[in-house]
């Protein structure tokens, strides 16, 4: 590549040699100091988890918890024959769901299995006073890779994107247990409630303001904006008691919340938990599934 003129490319001038040497590895789509640290990283607690399980001793009671998951995920062959059917397993509950009041009562049950909830809790340091922990509430992720693509001017780029991630969730959804038709209104379900997300959840430009995360609320004022659910209740189950004062990370989410999460909308958000959920699934499944599960996010990585 012949050296532009420091004019022209103060950066590549500068840097040119040192980008000949460069090779981005086909499985990222970037390189770079953090990427080879990662990576080694990786390789070097490899190493150690196949030390300990090949002399089967263990530092302490953790680490042997650990190395028996470190196991059965290596275990590749019984992954391949098992398919999909953990998955299924998992999302049975939804079965379980025909009401709100059903949601209320099995919310932590939901969260403990990994099942995509129309709101997340969560308890982490608070902002203002790092000695104490805050309970804090999220709305869930969309689809796109960011939920500014929802806006109308993102209309091209949203509908190819979403045309991707609708054909690799056809080919998974082929791989369940739900006939044809099923599958169909699945997908259209999903799709419907991804939308009514997508106006309303942060985007990443929003999420980088981070002080404007920080919004505390009493539980009661919270409370009035989540009158589907039972929010008490649910904090109850979750913690043995109701904190006084919730962060609400989402402000635009959840004063909408209503509009999102309600009787009319509750398949919507079975069917979106469902698709989604078994989705993020595949990467714990047999190959050919986590390679499916992955081809979304390589291809709007470009690798």
């Amino acid at each position: 590549m012949s050296k532009p003129r420091i004019q022209d490319d103060l950066y590549t001038y500068v840097n040119q040699e040192k980008l000949d040497q460069l090779v981005i590895p086909d499985d990222q789509p970037s390189t770079g100091g953090f990427q080879t640290l990662a990576v080694d990283v990786e390789k070097l607690m490899i190493n150690e988890f196949n030390e300990m399980c090949d002399k089967d001793t263990y530092p302490n009671e953790y680490l042997k918890k650990a190395c028996k998951l470190f196991k059965i995920v290596k275990d590749v062959d019984k992954k391949n024959k098992d398919g999909i059917a953990p998955a299924l397993n998992n999302f049975a509950i939804l079965k379980e769901l025909n009401s709100i009041s059903d949601f209320n009562k099995m919310y932590k049950k939901l969260k403990l299995q990994r099942i995509p909830l129309p709101f997340k809790v969560s308890v982490d340091t608070d902002m203002k006073d790092t000695k104490k922990h805050c309970v804090g509430i999220q709305g869930p992720s969309v689809i796109l890779p960011d939920a500014a693509y929802y806006k109308e001017e993102m209309a091209a780029q949203k509908q190819m994107i979403l045309g991707v991630w609708t054909n690799i969730a056809k080919m998974i959804l082929a791989k369940t247990d739900l006939t044809e038709e099923e599958q169909n209104q699945y997908l259209a379900d999903t799709l419907a409630f991804d939308e009514i997300l997508g106006g309303l959840v942060k985007t990443s430009e929003e999420w980088s303001e981070y002080v404007k995360i920080y919004n505390p609320r009493k539980v009661n004022s919270v409370s009035s904006l989540l009158k589907t659910v039972d929010f008490k209740a649910i904090l109850t189950d979750l913690f043995g008691f109701v904190p006084e004062t919730i962060i609400v990370t989402e402000p635009r989410y959840f004063k909408n919340f209503v509009n999102v999460f309600n009787e009319e909308n509750f398949n919507l958000y079975k069917h979106w938990a469902y698709v989604t959920g078994v989705i993020s699934s595949c990467s714990y499944l047999s190959e050919e599934l986590r390679d499916l599960g992955s081809m979304y996010y390589r291809t709007i990585a470009g690798i």
